[in-house]
């Protein structure tokens, strides 16, 4: 009998001294399950410290570096000044910020667009679009080849590119500085509505700080425009005027649409 009371105790001589501590009991069963959790939550953080010294190792392993540069669409621009604007030789693909380096490459004048993309595990691309001369900003004697942007351009405009004469002192413009972006705008404009709308041509743009853009017609006569503001209007107003008097007796004059509802004809 005494035998079977020593065998059926629910406490060993262990566990009553844990619970003289004050210690938590656990059965078996709960035991073996902790102890499962235990081990998983070491698992676990053992394969997160795995797999952040697998990206430590990578970061520094030449097995990701960049180490070719391959460049599209640089017809004009020398690729060697387009791969050191990157600066992506050698930088780890996993790291690289090709967003600064696209910023980097559009300083170049001739640069309107710089895309850069990965090619795994060592190459970068570099898509590049470039600015298209578009008219000559005669200023003086000095003729600036710009863009459609009123960006100064190197090199030669083509030959039949529209000439903006610009009045006063020749400040001296470098590639990448800007015009009047404006006043370009409307030179473009113009050159696709003009012929469009009232079957003119135009001779000659002109520029002016005060004045803003005169262009000369086909027929002999100027019209001063300013600025874009309101060139629905002032063309409305040009049509008008030009049904009015005709286009024979505007020959030798000046219209300027400059004032809203008050243009001038001299």
């Amino acid at each position: 009998m005494a035998d079977r009371k020593r065998r059926g105790s629910p406490f060993s001589a262990k566990r009553r001294a844990k619970a003289v501590r004050g210690e938590v009991l656990l059965d078996d069963r709960t035991q073996r399950r902790l102890s499962r959790v235990r081990w998983r939550r070491i698992g676990a953080v053992l394969a997160f410290a795995g797999v952040f010294a697998g990206l430590v190792a990578l970061y520094f392993s030449p097995a990701l570096r960049v180490r070719e540069i391959e460049i599209g669409g640089a017809t004009t621009i020398s690729t060697a000044d387009i791969e050191a604007l990157a600066g992506l030789d050698g930088a780890s693909l996993l790291t690289a910020d090709l967003s600064a380096a696209e910023s980097r490459v559009e300083e170049l004048p001739m640069v309107k667009k710089a895309t850069i993309t990965r090619a795994w595990p060592q190459t970068v691309r570099i898509a590049i679009v470039e600015r298209t001369p578009w008219a000559v900003w005669q200023a003086g004697t000095r003729a600036y080849t710009v863009d459609e942007e009123g960006v100064v351009l190197v090199g030669d405009a083509p030959e039949a590119a529209p000439v903006i004469r610009v009045s006063g002192a020749d400040v001296g413009l470098e590639p990448g500085q800007i015009v009047d972006q404006d006043a370009v705008a409307l030179a473009r404009s113009l050159t696709e509505r003009v012929p469009a709308e009232l079957s003119l041509n135009v001779a000659m743009f002109e520029w002016s700080g005060d004045r803003g853009l005169t262009i000369t017609t086909d027929s002999g006569y100027r019209v001063v425009l300013g600025d874009s503001q309101d060139m629905e209007y002032k063309l409305a107003v040009w049509r008008e005027i030009e049904a009015q008097l005709g286009r024979a007796n505007m020959t030798g004059h000046v219209l300027d649409l400059r004032f809203g509802d008050r243009p001038s004809f001299q």
